[in-house]
């Protein structure tokens, strides 16, 4: 199985619960966007970060790839948005 080519992108969207355990902690999130696509946020030290932020508008730079008809995000950075952030 060839694994397909990584990029770097930045996306804008919200920071959405993707699963849960049986006691209805969220264990895993993602990044839903305006476009509605849907990215897997890769749980290393800066995704770990991004559970407090759950609900929350944010612009996250990294690494996509595709896993197994998945988009997961590593991200290399990220920035809480703003209502001024939004207008631009």
């Amino acid at each position: 199985m060839k694994e397909q080519a990584k990029r770097e992108i930045t996306i804008r969207g919200t920071i959405l619960p993707a699963e849960w355990d049986r006691h209805g902690r969220v264990t895993s999130i993602g990044i839903g966007t305006e476009e509605e696509e849907d990215y897997i946020i890769f749980l290393d030290k800066i995704g770990e970060k991004l559970f407090k932020f759950v609900d929350r508008r944010v612009e996250a730079t990294g690494i996509v790839k595709n896993v197994y008809g998945d988009f997961v995000l590593t991200v290399n950075n990220y920035k809480l948005l703003t209502e001024d952030d939004e207008e631009e």
